[in-house]
């Protein structure tokens, strides 16, 4: 099913979740037959096959969505803490400007209009940020589509209360290298992107930018400063990037020092966008950010199977 996903029992654009095929002869397997049989088994197993939760293994009825109801629980407070709408970071209510915070004002390498997101990351945390961190690492080490599915539905919602969403004409996925697709079961920001764009009906722009230098993954650099090196000039623009003029939303799974959104944002503006925004599903938290509220960090009452 190209661009995006559907409701429950159906799959994400299968060519996202696919490896890159080998350009040797004799290995040029039709595309459109593949995405179709992949469509066909993953129907047959949802149909066949109980689900279970996407975030905590839990059986779950065929007609509920892919997280059940006790982790969507545990996530509604999370997604209800305040956050600057510029650098995403969790704040007090009173610590928040019109369009930004006090301390993102001092860095001067934010060059996104406005960040979206859905929740808080943390390494190793309470349960809340437990089970929004399991939905990301299903989504980028496991290549779930129905965590894709799950994610874009929770980033579309955080989308639909930013009073830019209007502007957006194109979602801009950061793009992943043909090295990197290798190791990774989906381009997790392909996937996501496309999901989002089916709950919203706005088009990706999988092309406008691309990846044109390898590094290593940003997870083994953790000094804010080794992060901007790391991606710097890592990538380019396309041939036709077919966004000059327009308003778009970049699109990722984490933001943890702005790093990534800053050189992607470069890369946009240069090819003639208009406004940029951003879309995450989660901000990491980093040292120094305020604690949430304790209420946001106790787990929800079990709740009857």
């Amino acid at each position: 099913m190209p661009g995006g996903v559907q409701d429950s029992g159906s799959r994400v654009q299968a060519s996202a979740f696919r490896r890159p095929t080998h350009s040797f002869k004799g290995w040029g397997l039709n595309r459109a037959f593949i995405a179709s049989a992949r469509g066909l088994f993953g129907s047959l197993s949802d149909a066949l096959l109980p689900q279970t939760c996407v975030a905590c293994d839990r059986w779950i009825t065929t007609d509920e969505s892919p997280i059940c109801p006790r982790c969507r629980a545990a996530l509604e407070p999370a997604r209800a803490l305040p956050y600057c709408p510029r650098c995403a970071r969790t704040m007090l209510a009173l610590s928040i400007h019109e369009k930004s915070c006090a301390r993102c004002r001092t860095e001067g390498f934010w060059n996104v209009a406005s960040v979206a997101r859905v929740g808080e990351y943390r390494r190793v945390g309470e349960y809340r940020e437990e089970t929004l961190r399991r939905l990301l690492v299903g989504l980028k080490f496991v290549g779930s589509d129905r965590q894709a599915v799950c994610l874009g539905k929770l980033l579309a919602d955080a989308l639909r209360k930013k009073p830019w969403l209007n502007e957006i004409q194109a979602l801009v996925p950061v793009p992943m290298h043909r090295l990197r697709r290798w190791q990774r079961p989906a381009d997790h920001a392909r996937v996501l992107a496309e999901a989002v764009s089916r709950e919203l009906g706005i088009p990706v722009r999988n092309a406008a930018v691309r990846r044109v230098k390898y590094s290593i993954s940003q997870t083994r650099t953790l000094s804010r400063a080794a992060r901007f090196r790391n991606v710097k000039g890592c990538f380019g623009p396309a041939r036709r990037p077919k966004i000059a003029g327009q308003t778009v939303c970049i699109i990722d799974n984490l933001l943890v020092t702005g790093a990534t959104i800053h050189e992607v944002s470069k890369v946009l503006r240069k090819a003639g966008a208009k406004r940029i925004y951003a879309a995450v599903v989660a901000r990491a938290r980093l040292p120094g950010d305020p604690e949430p509220p304790a209420e946001a960090l106790m787990p929800p009452p079990d709740q009857a199977d």
